[in-house]
This record gives structure tokens, sequence and C-alpha cells, in this order.
């Protein structure tokens, strides 16, 4: 925490009453009350479409998240202190007059007079524009913009470029960029941000962190859950918009991008762009070759029985929505020319977990000849959910008389070194979009040069035809996505277990 005072002095979370709003942001919220982060008279606006009381938007959420607060006692700790000063508010952006009349009551109920303040957009893609014009009415009314308002946009961001670039078009029409926060969570995950000062924080990696040393960087996420109750979404986005083109791009430029100049938002954000910038774009015609899509089907998963994707509720039966993708990367620059980063994003798999495997080049002859084993390639494994830590794996002889080599970790683990305890992603973004810090949050820029990567994926996938690949639920996935690898003299390399039968 970066430790600036203060300038927002409430949030109003439109879109309150959903499921995001329940799980991760007024808990979020209240830890960081507990912790003593927030003002003493900061206050939460929590919105929604119907007329509802406070005093019942409470006793219903008390009761939706009773089992949370049983888990976690600096949630209800700090929600009781909190309690006072959440508000419920009507935000129906289909009624006549809407803007204007929830602005008159919002400064009613607001504890100073045109305070600023932080608007939190968790609503649908399809109604993000109706939300925006409500939002609007405060930025035209306001005359003091010393401390303007500022609006935080959950993902997605548009569907392709031409729709992200309409969403930018219709927020910098109601504010400036300086004032437009998009998240994207996961930058908020401390094992993420410690990229950046493992990279920059030590000198040993920097002189081995190019295509000199490096064979090949994978970057993969893995979910045991299907796709819940969100088969309205995902159905019409799939797994290459949901988290490729957002979590696994971002991480990718955390690990590719030069040193910045500091760790200011303008630096951050102009390094992250050119590896953005870089990435080797596909032709339609060469996408079969370089990417794999595929969708679960039923399977053992924990010992039951999981549902093949077609299966699931809401999901069409003819669906070509893909549950599984993995794609070869290059990033067409003087660091990494010709250096393969190899992204895989699937749900209903065997484990939950999402981690970097940096694979160090071999050493260039072996000065022991008569050596029993096999002298392993270096890889450096960056863990981030779960167990978050790292590791490297070193070449040793183990004690004894014969010349042997065997592998051995040097490990650092966030619970042995720091205990159990970490920040909620959202709690670090949270606390600096209150603070006005936007280094973990998205240019638009950004935004817009990812979709320029995965915009032809997907026209080649449907130009092309390209086979919808299948593998059981509960399993690593498709075998196609390992031959990818193989065809290039690589494989995957997950920490735990085997890849590909």
């Amino acid at each position: 925490m970066n430790g600036k005072p203060f300038c927002a002095a409430s949030i109003v979370i439109f879109g309150g009453t959903g499921d995001l709003a329940g799980r991760k942001l007024i808990p979020a919220l209240c830890r960081l009350n507990d912790a003593g982060l927030l003002p003493h008279d900061f206050h939460v606006f929590v919105t929604g479409r119907t007329d509802m009381t406070t005093a019942a938007f409470l006793d219903s959420f008390v009761n939706r998240e009773a089992d949370h607060f049983k888990k976690d006692t600096r949630f209800a700790s700090g929600f009781e202190r909190l309690r006072p000063r959440i508000r419920y508010l009507r935000a129906n952006p289909g009624l006549k007059n809407e803007a204007q009349d929830f602005r008159r009551r919002l400064m009613t109920e607001e504890p100073m007079a045109a305070p600023a303040r932080l608007f939190y957009l968790a609503v649908p893609p399809a109604s993000m524009d109706s939300f925006i014009d409500l939002v609007k009415a405060f930025s035209d009314a306001r005359i003091d913009h010393n401390c303007p308002e500022r609006i935080l946009v959950e993902k997605p961001f548009g569907s392709d470029l031409a729709t992200a670039r309409e969403l930018n078009a219709r927020l910098l029409g109601a504010f400036s960029e300086e004032q437009i926060l998009r998240i994207d969570h996961y930058l908020g995950k401390e094992a993420v941000q410690n990229i950046l000062y493992m990279r920059f924080a030590n000198l040993f990696f920097e002189p081995v962190w190019n295509h000199r040393f490096i064979s090949n960087v994978q970057i993969s996420f893995s979910e045991e859950i299907g796709i819940g109750g969100r088969a309205g979404y995902f159905d019409q986005a799939g797994i290459l918009r949901d988290v490729v083109q957002n979590h696994l791009l971002q991480v990718l430029c955390m690990v590719a991008m030069e040193p910045p100049l500091s760790h200011r938002p303008g630096d951050l954000h102009l390094e992250k762009n050119k590896v953005l910038k870089a990435l080797r774009k596909y032709k339609p015609e060469e996408v079969a070759q370089e990417t794999v899509r595929a969708q679960y089907l039923h399977g053992m998963l924990k010992g039951e029985l999981a549902k093949g994707y077609l299966e699931e509720e809401g999901v069409r039966a003819s669906s070509k929505t893909e549950t599984y993708a993995a794609c070869r990367v290059f990033i067409d620059n003087w660091r990494w020319g010709g250096v393969p980063f190899y992204l895989r994003a699937g749900k209903r798999l065997d484990r939950n977990i999402t981690e970097i495997v940096v694979n160090f080049k071999p050493v260039p002859h072996s000065i022991f000849p008569t050596l029993t084993g096999k002298i392993e390639s270096n890889r450096l494994y960056i863990r981030i959910q779960p167990n978050e830590g790292i590791n490297l794996l070193l070449n040793t002889k183990p004690p004894g008389m014969s010349m042997q080599v065997s592998n051995v970790g040097l490990k650092f683990s966030y619970d042995t070194e720091f205990g159990d305890y970490r920040p909620d992603a959202y709690e670090r973004l949270l606390l600096d979009s209150l603070q006005g810090d936007s280094a973990l949050f998205l240019s638009n820029s950004e935004i817009e040069e990812s979709w320029k990567f995965i915009d032809p994926i997907i026209e080649g996938w449907q130009q092309f035809a390209q086979p919808m690949f299948t593998y059981p639920a509960g399993t690593h996935g498709p075998r196609e996505a390992c031959e990818l690898l193989e065809r290039h003299g690589h494989r995957w390399r997950p920490s735990e277990g085997q890849c590909c039968p």
C-alpha cells in the first residue's frame, strides 16, 4: 500500500445486488475497513434496479453471505463497523429522468457536499452504456474538478476490437482517460505483482532473461469448475475471450516487459503496451497450426460425474464455444526473438492451478561422460495460485560414491515465509482505485492491442472451420494441445504430475 491520502470519500457500486458485489466487492471493502484502511466517514452506496430499503438489503445480504461471515472473521468484523455507512439506492437507467433523480437521492445521503466518488460498474456488458449515461450526470454537474469522480469498469472490455473501441469512445465521452480505471483482478494478485519484484529487484535474473538462455515460456490457467450459472455470458464469449485476452496476456506482459523507468502507472503501461504491440499476429490460415480449441465432455472429476459442456443448463445444443484454448505465441522484439510463449486455459480440468514455467536452454556441453542420470534444463516455476511461490529447479549431485545427477528445487513459499494471510486481489485494487493509483489497471491501448492479437484467432477458427476437439472432464485437456508443443520439441511442464498420457 502506498500510503497516499484518500481522495474518494465514497464508492457507488452499480450492480450492487449481483454476485460479484456480494462475493468480492463488499467483502473486500469490509476487510479494508477492518484493517483501518478506509476513512472513518467513508460511505458505500449499493444500487439495484428495484426499490428496496437499506435495512431490507442488509438483511438479505447477511442471510445470503452467512457462511462467508463464519469463515472470514475479518469480513465479519469489518462489516459490523461499516454497516452504518452502507446505503441502498435504486438505480434503474430504464426509468425516465433516472439520472437526475439518482444524483439527487445520492447527494441527499452523502456525508458531505459534492465529495469525490468512485463509481464501480459491476454490470453486464449490455447494460454498460445506460449506466455510463447515468454516471455522466455527476461529471457534467461538477464544479470543483480538483478531485473528480473516477469510474471503474469490469471486464469484459468488448467482445472484439470494434466493440472495445466503441466502449472506450463512450467512456471518453463522459470522462478523461485519467478518470477511467479498467480492472483485471489478476493484476491484484500478490504472486502476479511479485513477478516485477522478482525480475527488477534482483540482479541475477536479468542477464539470462532473453532468447539466448530461455528455450520457451509456458503460462497455464486450469480450473476444475465448469461455467456455473454463467452460460448466458460464457457461451457467447468462450475461454479465449474470457481468460486469454485479459488474464494471460497481462501475465505475459509482466514476464516479457522491459524494465520500466519506475513503478508509476504511465511507465508500466508503456512497457506492457510495447509487448502487446510486438505480439506476432496470426494470418487466418496459420491459426489451425498455432492454436487448439476444445470443449469438455462428461467425465469423472474428484470422484463425481461432471456434465459435458453441451449438457450444461443454458448452453446451446449446437454450441461451438471453446472451454479450452491453447496457442503458441511469439514476441517479435530484440529480447524475445524466436522464443515461443505457450498459453493455455481450460475449464473442467483435473486441477486448479495458474502457473508460469520458464524453461531454460540446456547446457552446451556435459563434462560428466560417465554420469548416471540426465542433466535436465533448468526450470523456473512461478505459481500464481494456489500455494503461491517460486521454485527454481537446479541439477545437483546427491550424496554417494557414484557420479549421479538429480533435480532439486530452490523454493520460496508465501505461506512459509509470510504466513497464510494475503490481501484479496479486489482489496488491493479497490484501495488503489480509491487512492487514484492506476498502476495495476489497464490502459485503453493495452486492451486494443490485445484484441488485435485475439481477433485473427477467432477469425481463423470461423473462416477455416477449425475442428472443435474434445476432452473428458477431470483430465488434463485435449491431446492436441500436447501435440501443439511436441511438433516443436517441447512439452507442457506442470510442477505436479504429467500433462499428457
